[in-house]
């Protein structure tokens, strides 16, 4: 019993760090992509 629950713990908090990761990426592709259409604009 506490093997699984070590295991289902551990398997949450990678799932969690995988998440922030991907919104880590998502924030800088969004932030990447309106600096390229502010540079477009100011061309």
């Amino acid at each position: 019993m506490e093997r699984e629950q070590s295991v289902s713990v551990y398997a949450i908090n990678s799932f969690s760090t995988m998440m922030r990761f991907h919104i880590h990426s998502a924030y800088y592709l969004v932030i990447l992509y309106s600096f390229r259409n502010l540079c477009g604009v100011l061309k």
